[in-house]
């Protein structure tokens, strides 16, 4: 049986040129962080190494590189690049990323589905996994995805503002998303965004030390009003973060401290976004996941253009992949197809 809810939360997002941002004071929960007139981060650059064959799951049509990524105070990255031109003249651009470590293409069927809608379609993965930087941390490592949406708007999409500029990630993937508009200042290209699951990382320290959180319940949407956000495991946190006890019973400070730094709602980021719409969707089929709260952390704090709409699904997915149920898919391309319009001119 399929039970869907759409739960509306009020949002909204900022315009950034290239390395200024824009802040405000957000009151919500108390869970939530003051903003700072920041700077974002500095962001590295792409390298193509040479055309490729593209691996599995990359758009029909598609022309596949080889890419390197280098960013400040992180070891280079490989990956590859996929991009696929629609039929006419394009849309707009839209960019897929996968969960977990985005060590494969990000498809599900929505690659050929925007592609015959018209837009251009982009797809990356990595050879390894993205958050690994050897202990330096996951927000320094998501300058390697902020970069190619970057190095994309320019090349791939000709840094066109009469059409839009989009990503849709799920899991890892949206945390790539997450971390580019608030620590990377990618509000200034992003027109739209669809997050699926999470992004996991939205308050790692909550993840790995529950009792941090004191905030009341978690209502994600009508099916799920008590949002689980605790990790079940602490070992992938530690090898990304440098740590030791995330999920321990008496977590050292000091690793709070660097789970707190390098989450996505952190101090000092940026979560103001007038040009920028955003939307999730997630699979609350019990056994919730945790990722569905830490979303909810996020979506509480950014304010995107518009009132963005958190859709819920159950009965006919799992875990995380929420477009399993044939009505999210379907709502998730008509949001796309709907929302990807130009917001920057």
């Amino acid at each position: 049986m399929k039970n869907v809810n759409i739960l509306r939360c009020h949002c909204l997002l900022t315009a950034v040129v290239l390395f200024i941002g824009f802040g405000c004071v957000v009151a919500f929960a108390d869970d939530t962080m003051t903003e700072g007139n920041q700077t974002p981060q500095l962001l590295g650059r792409v390298t193509v190494l040479g055309q490729v064959n593209c691996p599995h799951g990359a758009t029909t049509g598609a022309t596949c590189s080889s890419i390197n990524v280098t960013c400040p105070g992180v070891p280079d990255l490989t990956g590859t690049l996929s991009e696929a031109l629609p039929t006419g003249t394009p849309r707009g651009t839209i960019v897929l990323a996968n969960g977990g470590g985005g060590t494969t293409f990000f498809n599900a069927g929505f690659a050929s589905a925007y592609l015959n809608d018209g837009f251009r379609v982009a797809q990356f993965l990595w050879t390894t996994d993205w958050e690994d930087t050897g202990g330096v941390g996951v927000k320094s490592g998501a300058c390697r995805g902020a970069t190619i949406f970057r190095y994309l708007f320019y090349i791939f999409h000709r840094a066109d503002l009469t059409t839009g500029y989009c990503a849709q990630g799920t899991s890892g993937g949206g945390g790539e998303i997450g971390y580019s508009l608030a620590q990377y200042g990618m509000s200034n290209y992003f027109d739209y965004v669809l997050i699926s699951g999470g992004p996991g990382v939205s308050r790692m320290d909550y993840g790995c030390d529950q009792s941090l959180y004191t905030g009341g319940s978690l209502n994600l949407c009508p099916l799920l009003t008590n949002a689980p956000y605790a990790y079940t495991g602490g070992k992938q946190t530690n090898g990304w973060e440098n740590t030791t006890s995330c999920v321990s019973k008496q977590p050292l400070q000091s690793d709070i401290d660097k789970w707190a730094a390098d989450a996505i709602v952190t101090r000092g980021g940026n979560y103001t976004y007038p040009k920028t719409g955003m939307s999730w969707y997630f699979c609350v089929t019990p056994p919730a996941n945790d990722s569905n709260g830490q979303g909810k952390f996020l979506i509480d704090q950014v304010h995107p253009k518009n009132v963005p709409d958190v859709s819920c699904y159950s009965g006919s997915c799992t875990s995380e992949s929420v477009w399993q149920d044939k009505n999210a898919f379907n709502a998730m391309e008509a949001e796309m197809v709907a929302q990807c319009v130009p917001n920057h001119q």
